[in-house]
Protein backbone atom coordinates (compact mmCIF):
# COMPACT_ATOMS: atom_id res chain seq x y z
CA UNK A 1 0.00 0.00 0.00
CA UNK A 2 1.39 3.37 -1.13
CA UNK A 3 0.22 6.59 0.56
CA UNK A 4 0.35 10.19 -0.50
CA UNK A 5 0.11 12.69 2.39
CA UNK A 6 -1.84 15.83 1.45
CA UNK A 7 -3.17 18.58 3.84
CA UNK A 8 -6.72 20.68 2.76
CA UNK A 9 -10.23 20.97 3.24
CA UNK A 10 -12.67 17.79 2.62
CA UNK A 11 -15.82 19.03 0.81
CA UNK A 12 -17.80 16.21 1.52
CA UNK A 13 -21.73 16.69 1.70
CA UNK A 14 -22.11 13.66 4.52
CA UNK A 15 -18.92 12.78 5.83
CA UNK A 16 -18.28 16.22 7.45
CA UNK A 17 -17.57 17.24 10.60
CA UNK A 18 -19.41 20.17 10.60
CA UNK A 19 -22.70 17.99 10.36
CA UNK A 20 -21.66 15.97 13.18
CA UNK A 21 -21.09 19.08 15.26
CA UNK A 22 -24.83 20.33 13.78
CA UNK A 23 -26.21 17.18 15.10
CA UNK A 24 -24.40 17.19 18.39
CA UNK A 25 -25.87 20.86 19.17
CA UNK A 26 -29.33 19.52 18.11
CA UNK A 27 -29.23 16.93 20.87
CA UNK A 28 -28.23 18.92 23.05
CA UNK A 29 -31.08 21.31 22.35
CA UNK A 30 -33.73 18.57 22.42
CA UNK A 31 -32.36 17.46 25.87
CA UNK A 32 -32.59 20.88 27.39
CA UNK A 33 -36.16 21.38 25.96
CA UNK A 34 -36.99 17.81 26.55
CA UNK A 35 -38.32 18.10 23.22
CA UNK A 36 -40.61 15.20 21.65
CA UNK A 37 -37.78 15.34 18.64
CA UNK A 38 -35.29 13.44 20.93
CA UNK A 39 -35.77 10.38 18.84
CA UNK A 40 -35.22 12.19 15.51
CA UNK A 41 -31.81 13.96 16.35
CA UNK A 42 -30.45 11.01 18.18
CA UNK A 43 -31.44 9.04 14.77
CA UNK A 44 -29.38 11.48 12.86
CA UNK A 45 -26.53 12.08 15.45
CA UNK A 46 -25.95 8.16 14.69
CA UNK A 47 -25.96 8.56 11.07
CA UNK A 48 -23.77 10.99 11.29
CA UNK A 49 -21.25 9.46 13.65
CA UNK A 50 -21.58 6.25 11.54
CA UNK A 51 -20.18 9.07 8.41
CA UNK A 52 -17.03 9.96 10.46
CA UNK A 53 -15.43 6.85 11.23
CA UNK A 54 -17.61 6.04 14.89
CA UNK A 55 -19.14 3.13 14.76
CA UNK A 56 -19.45 1.98 18.49
CA UNK A 57 -20.81 5.85 19.26
CA UNK A 58 -23.16 5.96 16.38
CA UNK A 59 -25.24 2.49 17.79
CA UNK A 60 -24.81 4.28 21.67
CA UNK A 61 -26.58 7.70 20.19
CA UNK A 62 -29.16 5.51 18.54
CA UNK A 63 -29.74 3.13 21.39
CA UNK A 64 -30.43 6.42 23.75
CA UNK A 65 -34.05 7.10 21.81
CA UNK A 66 -37.17 6.12 24.67
CA UNK A 67 -38.73 2.70 24.30
CA UNK A 68 -35.87 1.11 22.29
CA UNK A 69 -36.48 -2.18 24.65
CA UNK A 70 -37.07 -5.48 22.22
CA UNK A 71 -40.17 -7.95 23.61
CA UNK A 72 -39.52 -11.26 23.12
CA UNK A 73 -42.43 -14.07 21.97
CA UNK A 74 -43.69 -16.76 24.46
CA UNK A 75 -41.85 -19.66 22.85
CA UNK A 76 -38.58 -17.90 21.79
CA UNK A 77 -36.55 -19.83 24.43
CA UNK A 78 -37.83 -23.32 23.26
CA UNK A 79 -36.88 -22.00 19.51
CA UNK A 80 -33.75 -20.94 20.17
CA UNK A 81 -33.22 -24.22 22.36
CA UNK A 82 -33.73 -26.36 19.50
CA UNK A 83 -32.19 -24.92 16.82
CA UNK A 84 -28.51 -25.34 15.23
CA UNK A 85 -26.36 -22.59 14.75
CA UNK A 86 -24.77 -22.37 10.55
CA UNK A 87 -22.60 -20.06 9.46
CA UNK A 88 -24.25 -17.30 7.87
CA UNK A 89 -22.89 -16.65 4.38
CA UNK A 90 -22.69 -20.51 3.71
CA UNK A 91 -26.35 -21.02 5.11
CA UNK A 92 -27.47 -18.34 2.80
CA UNK A 93 -25.59 -18.82 -0.03
CA UNK A 94 -27.26 -22.27 -0.42
CA UNK A 95 -30.64 -20.91 -0.30
CA UNK A 96 -29.44 -18.48 -2.75
CA UNK A 97 -28.92 -21.05 -5.35
CA UNK A 98 -32.65 -21.28 -4.97
CA UNK A 99 -33.98 -18.17 -5.83
CA UNK A 100 -33.47 -15.38 -8.37
CA UNK A 101 -33.76 -12.76 -6.07
CA UNK A 102 -31.64 -12.00 -2.26
CA UNK A 103 -33.23 -9.33 -0.60
CA UNK A 104 -30.78 -8.07 2.54
CA UNK A 105 -32.32 -5.31 5.08
CA UNK A 106 -29.38 -3.26 7.23
CA UNK A 107 -29.54 -0.25 10.28
CA UNK A 108 -28.94 2.92 8.72
CA UNK A 109 -26.58 3.47 11.42
CA UNK A 110 -24.46 0.11 11.49
CA UNK A 111 -21.76 0.15 9.22
CA UNK A 112 -20.80 -3.60 10.71
CA UNK A 113 -24.25 -4.74 8.27
CA UNK A 114 -22.72 -3.23 5.44
CA UNK A 115 -19.42 -5.67 6.13
CA UNK A 116 -21.76 -8.59 5.84
CA UNK A 117 -23.13 -7.47 2.66
CA UNK A 118 -20.02 -6.99 1.00
CA UNK A 119 -19.29 -10.55 2.35
CA UNK A 120 -21.89 -11.80 1.21
CA UNK A 121 -22.37 -10.13 -2.38
CA UNK A 122 -18.48 -11.70 -3.33
CA UNK A 123 -20.18 -15.00 -2.65
CA UNK A 124 -23.35 -14.46 -4.29
CA UNK A 125 -21.57 -13.14 -7.60
CA UNK A 126 -19.53 -16.53 -7.82
CA UNK A 127 -22.94 -18.53 -7.79
CA UNK A 128 -24.40 -16.22 -10.69
CA UNK A 129 -26.36 -13.36 -9.10
CA UNK A 130 -24.83 -10.20 -11.08
CA UNK A 131 -27.37 -7.26 -10.84
CA UNK A 132 -26.99 -5.16 -6.93
CA UNK A 133 -30.21 -2.53 -6.08
CA UNK A 134 -29.04 -0.46 -3.32
CA UNK A 135 -32.04 1.67 -1.38
CA UNK A 136 -29.22 4.41 -1.01
CA UNK A 137 -28.64 5.20 -4.15
CA UNK A 138 -29.89 8.53 -5.55
CA UNK A 139 -28.73 8.44 -9.31
CA UNK A 140 -26.89 5.57 -11.63
CA UNK A 141 -23.19 5.53 -9.23
CA UNK A 142 -19.85 5.77 -10.31
CA UNK A 143 -21.15 7.69 -13.59
CA UNK A 144 -17.52 9.89 -12.86
CA UNK A 145 -15.55 6.84 -12.91
CA UNK A 146 -15.57 6.72 -8.94
CA UNK A 147 -18.23 6.34 -6.71
CA UNK A 148 -19.06 10.30 -5.51
CA UNK A 149 -20.74 11.25 -2.51
CA UNK A 150 -24.07 12.93 -4.78
CA UNK A 151 -24.29 9.67 -5.49
CA UNK A 152 -26.12 8.47 -2.79
CA UNK A 153 -27.37 8.88 0.97
CA UNK A 154 -25.84 6.38 3.39
CA UNK A 155 -23.57 5.63 0.58
CA UNK A 156 -21.51 8.35 1.76
CA UNK A 157 -20.46 6.43 4.65
CA UNK A 158 -16.91 4.87 4.39
CA UNK A 159 -17.87 0.92 4.75
CA UNK A 160 -21.01 1.49 2.25
CA UNK A 161 -18.32 2.96 -0.11
CA UNK A 162 -15.77 0.31 0.13
CA UNK A 163 -18.21 -2.23 -0.19
CA UNK A 164 -19.69 -0.69 -3.31
CA UNK A 165 -15.94 -0.46 -4.76
CA UNK A 166 -15.43 -3.26 -4.46
CA UNK A 167 -18.93 -4.40 -5.62
CA UNK A 168 -18.00 -2.34 -9.06
CA UNK A 169 -14.55 -4.07 -9.55
CA UNK A 170 -16.20 -7.02 -9.06
CA UNK A 171 -18.41 -6.66 -11.94
CA UNK A 172 -21.64 -5.97 -10.67
CA UNK A 173 -24.69 -3.98 -12.70
CA UNK A 174 -25.55 -1.40 -9.69
CA UNK A 175 -29.18 -0.57 -9.96
CA UNK A 176 -30.97 2.73 -9.22
CA UNK A 177 -34.84 2.09 -8.00
CA UNK A 178 -36.06 4.49 -5.11
CA UNK A 179 -39.16 6.32 -7.20
CA UNK A 180 -37.30 9.86 -6.32
CA UNK A 181 -39.48 11.74 -8.83
CA UNK A 182 -43.36 10.66 -6.16
CA UNK A 183 -45.13 13.03 -4.86
CA UNK A 184 -44.91 13.92 -0.85
CA UNK A 185 -48.95 14.62 -0.81
CA UNK A 186 -51.27 12.74 1.45
CA UNK A 187 -50.24 11.62 4.42
CA UNK A 188 -47.60 9.36 5.79
CA UNK A 189 -48.85 6.27 5.53
CA UNK A 190 -49.89 7.16 1.96
CA UNK A 191 -46.30 8.10 1.45
CA UNK A 192 -45.24 4.91 2.36
CA UNK A 193 -47.54 3.29 0.32
CA UNK A 194 -46.29 5.31 -3.04
CA UNK A 195 -42.82 4.37 -2.08
CA UNK A 196 -42.95 0.62 -1.98
CA UNK A 197 -45.01 -0.15 -5.07
CA UNK A 198 -42.84 2.46 -6.48
CA UNK A 199 -39.71 0.90 -5.62
CA UNK A 200 -41.09 -2.50 -6.88
CA UNK A 201 -42.29 -0.90 -9.86
CA UNK A 202 -38.29 0.37 -10.90
CA UNK A 203 -37.13 -2.93 -9.95
CA UNK A 204 -39.35 -4.52 -12.42
CA UNK A 205 -38.81 -1.78 -15.07
CA UNK A 206 -35.21 -1.71 -14.59
CA UNK A 207 -33.71 -5.45 -14.27
CA UNK A 208 -36.78 -7.85 -14.76
CA UNK A 209 -38.61 -6.39 -17.81
CA UNK A 210 -36.09 -6.56 -19.98
CA UNK A 211 -34.21 -9.80 -18.23
CA UNK A 212 -36.90 -12.52 -16.80
CA UNK A 213 -33.91 -14.43 -15.56
CA UNK A 214 -31.52 -11.81 -13.92
CA UNK A 215 -30.13 -13.26 -10.64
CA UNK A 216 -30.39 -10.03 -8.03
CA UNK A 217 -29.03 -8.61 -4.60
CA UNK A 218 -31.40 -6.07 -3.33
CA UNK A 219 -29.82 -4.36 -0.17
CA UNK A 220 -32.59 -2.27 1.80
CA UNK A 221 -33.34 -0.88 4.94
CA UNK A 222 -35.47 -1.83 7.78
CA UNK A 223 -38.92 -3.24 6.80
CA UNK A 224 -38.48 -3.08 2.96
CA UNK A 225 -37.52 -6.94 2.69
CA UNK A 226 -40.45 -8.11 4.87
CA UNK A 227 -42.73 -10.31 2.59
CA UNK A 228 -46.10 -10.20 4.54
CA UNK A 229 -47.66 -7.13 6.48
CA UNK A 230 -47.74 -7.58 10.36
CA UNK A 231 -49.95 -6.08 13.15
CA UNK A 232 -48.81 -2.60 13.50
CA UNK A 233 -47.41 -2.09 10.05
CA UNK A 234 -51.40 -0.04 9.08
CA UNK A 235 -51.54 -1.85 6.09
CA UNK A 236 -48.68 -1.48 4.39
CA UNK A 237 -47.32 -3.96 2.03
CA UNK A 238 -43.68 -3.38 1.70
CA UNK A 239 -41.62 -3.54 -1.46
CA UNK A 240 -40.82 -7.43 -0.95
CA UNK A 241 -44.09 -8.60 -1.28
CA UNK A 242 -45.10 -6.00 -3.76
CA UNK A 243 -42.01 -7.78 -5.92
CA UNK A 244 -42.93 -11.19 -5.06
CA UNK A 245 -46.98 -10.08 -6.34
CA UNK A 246 -45.45 -7.83 -9.79
CA UNK A 247 -42.95 -10.52 -10.84
CA UNK A 248 -44.09 -14.36 -9.46
CA UNK A 249 -40.96 -14.89 -8.34
CA UNK A 250 -40.31 -16.24 -4.55
CA UNK A 251 -37.23 -13.67 -2.80
CA UNK A 252 -35.18 -15.00 -0.33
CA UNK A 253 -35.19 -12.72 2.76
CA UNK A 254 -32.82 -11.51 5.30
CA UNK A 255 -33.01 -9.74 8.88
CA UNK A 256 -29.41 -8.49 10.08
CA UNK A 257 -31.22 -6.13 12.80
CA UNK A 258 -32.54 -7.57 15.54
CA UNK A 259 -29.97 -9.96 16.35
CA UNK A 260 -27.28 -7.62 17.44
CA UNK A 261 -25.11 -6.02 20.15
CA UNK A 262 -26.02 -2.79 21.56
CA UNK A 263 -24.42 -0.43 23.37
CA UNK A 264 -26.30 -1.66 26.40
CA UNK A 265 -27.80 -4.97 27.41
CA UNK A 266 -31.83 -3.30 27.43
CA UNK A 267 -31.36 -2.51 23.76
CA UNK A 268 -30.98 -6.25 22.37
CA UNK A 269 -33.42 -8.54 21.89
CA UNK A 270 -33.97 -10.39 25.04
CA UNK A 271 -32.61 -13.96 23.71
CA UNK A 272 -29.55 -12.64 22.03
CA UNK A 273 -27.39 -13.29 24.83
CA UNK A 274 -28.72 -16.74 25.18
CA UNK A 275 -27.54 -17.07 21.36
CA UNK A 276 -24.09 -15.51 20.91
CA UNK A 277 -23.19 -17.36 24.55
CA UNK A 278 -24.38 -20.73 23.10
CA UNK A 279 -22.93 -20.31 19.81
CA UNK A 280 -19.39 -19.23 21.32
CA UNK A 281 -18.93 -17.98 17.47
CA UNK A 282 -16.87 -14.99 16.50
CA UNK A 283 -18.63 -15.15 13.10
CA UNK A 284 -21.91 -14.19 11.78
CA UNK A 285 -24.20 -17.28 12.10
CA UNK A 286 -28.20 -18.56 11.27
CA UNK A 287 -30.55 -20.43 13.35
CA UNK A 288 -31.60 -23.79 11.62
CA UNK A 289 -34.81 -24.72 12.93
CA UNK A 290 -35.53 -28.88 12.88
CA UNK A 291 -38.15 -28.31 10.03
CA UNK A 292 -35.39 -27.54 7.89
CA UNK A 293 -36.12 -23.67 7.50
CA UNK A 294 -34.59 -20.63 9.97
CA UNK A 295 -35.60 -19.05 13.16
CA UNK A 296 -36.35 -15.35 13.32
CA UNK A 297 -36.67 -13.71 16.38
CA UNK A 298 -38.04 -10.24 16.83
CA UNK A 299 -40.74 -8.05 14.55
CA UNK A 300 -39.51 -9.59 11.69
CA UNK A 301 -40.67 -13.35 12.73
CA UNK A 302 -43.31 -14.62 9.85
CA UNK A 303 -41.89 -12.36 7.39
CA UNK A 304 -38.84 -12.87 6.81
CA UNK A 305 -37.07 -16.31 5.54
CA UNK A 306 -33.82 -15.90 8.00
CA UNK A 307 -31.77 -13.82 10.41
CA UNK A 308 -28.03 -13.62 10.73
CA UNK A 309 -27.00 -13.28 14.31
CA UNK A 310 -24.02 -11.03 14.62
CA UNK A 311 -21.52 -11.97 17.29
CA UNK A 312 -20.21 -9.50 19.81
CA UNK A 313 -16.97 -8.49 17.67
CA UNK A 314 -15.56 -5.97 20.46
CA UNK A 315 -12.96 -3.62 19.52
CA UNK A 316 -9.29 -4.59 18.14
CA UNK A 317 -6.90 -2.98 20.49
CA UNK A 318 -4.15 -3.07 17.95
CA UNK A 319 -5.94 -0.62 15.95
CA UNK A 320 -8.50 1.07 18.31
CA UNK A 321 -11.22 0.37 16.17
CA UNK A 322 -14.31 -2.55 16.46
CA UNK A 323 -12.60 -5.63 15.12
CA UNK A 324 -15.16 -6.74 12.81
CA UNK A 325 -13.67 -4.51 10.44
CA UNK A 326 -10.69 -6.63 10.49
CA UNK A 327 -12.23 -9.89 10.98
CA UNK A 328 -15.53 -9.45 8.85
CA UNK A 329 -14.80 -6.34 6.46
CA UNK A 330 -10.79 -8.06 5.88
CA UNK A 331 -9.53 -4.20 6.24
CA UNK A 332 -6.24 -3.84 7.23
CA UNK A 333 -4.53 -1.69 9.67
CA UNK A 334 -2.62 1.51 8.59
CA UNK A 335 -1.26 4.39 10.51
CA UNK A 336 -2.10 7.89 10.53
CA UNK A 337 0.53 9.73 8.73
CA UNK A 338 2.69 11.07 11.61
CA UNK A 339 2.30 14.48 10.54
CA UNK A 340 -1.46 14.64 10.95
CA UNK A 341 -1.05 13.20 14.54
CA UNK A 342 -0.41 16.30 16.68
CA UNK A 343 -3.76 18.41 17.22
CA UNK A 344 -7.40 17.59 17.40
CA UNK A 345 -9.03 16.64 14.03
CA UNK A 346 -10.10 14.42 11.63
CA UNK A 347 -8.34 12.98 9.33
CA UNK A 348 -10.20 11.79 5.96
CA UNK A 349 -8.33 8.56 3.28
CA UNK A 350 -9.25 8.02 0.08
CA UNK A 351 -8.63 5.94 -2.75
CA UNK A 352 -5.61 7.84 -4.27
CA UNK A 353 -6.51 9.75 -7.70
CA UNK A 354 -10.12 10.53 -6.49
CA UNK A 355 -11.02 14.25 -5.50
CA UNK A 356 -12.70 15.44 -2.34
CA UNK A 357 -16.74 14.32 -3.50
CA UNK A 358 -15.40 10.91 -3.40
CA UNK A 359 -16.92 8.87 -0.75
CA UNK A 360 -13.64 8.24 1.40
CA UNK A 361 -12.56 5.00 2.76
CA UNK A 362 -12.10 5.86 5.92
CA UNK A 363 -12.02 8.62 8.74
CA UNK A 364 -10.78 8.91 12.06
CA UNK A 365 -10.38 11.22 14.99
CA UNK A 366 -7.38 12.31 16.61
CA UNK A 367 -8.63 13.60 19.98
CA UNK A 368 -6.60 15.16 22.51
CA UNK A 369 -5.48 12.59 25.57
CA UNK A 370 -6.46 9.83 23.39
CA UNK A 371 -4.15 6.65 21.49
CA UNK A 372 -4.06 8.01 18.17
CA UNK A 373 -6.37 4.91 15.83
CA UNK A 374 -5.40 3.30 13.18
CA UNK A 375 -7.49 3.70 9.60
CA UNK A 376 -9.07 0.35 8.47
CA UNK A 377 -8.61 0.37 4.76
CA UNK A 378 -8.76 -2.50 2.12
CA UNK A 379 -6.14 -3.31 -0.04
CA UNK A 380 -5.11 -0.18 -2.39
CA UNK A 381 -3.09 2.79 -2.96
CA UNK A 382 -4.43 5.96 -0.63
CA UNK A 383 -4.54 9.76 -0.08
CA UNK A 384 -4.76 11.64 3.39
CA UNK A 385 -6.68 14.76 3.90
CA UNK A 386 -7.00 16.54 6.96
CA UNK A 387 -9.42 18.71 8.31
CA UNK A 388 -9.20 20.82 11.81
Amino acid sequence: MTVAVLAGVCHAAWADEAELRKAEQAVQQARAANSNELPRHLQMLATQRAFMGDANGAIAAFDEQPGRTPSADVDDVKRLTAAKEEDAIEAIVREAGKHQIVILNEAHHVPLHRAFAMRLARELRRIGYTWLACETFVTAPFRQGYLAVPDGYYSGEPVFGNFLREAAADGWQMVQYEPLDDTQAGTFEEQIGRRESGEARNLVRRIFAGHPDAKVFIYVGYSHAKEVPRFGDKGHVWMAAQLRHLTGLDPLTIDQTDMMAHSVQTAEHPVYAAAVNRAQRTSPFVLRAPDGGYEVFGHYRNAMDMQVVHPRYGDDAASGRPAWLRTLAGFKAFDVPAAMQSTPHFVYAYPAGQPDDAVPADVVRIAPDKPIPKFMLPQGDYRFVEKP
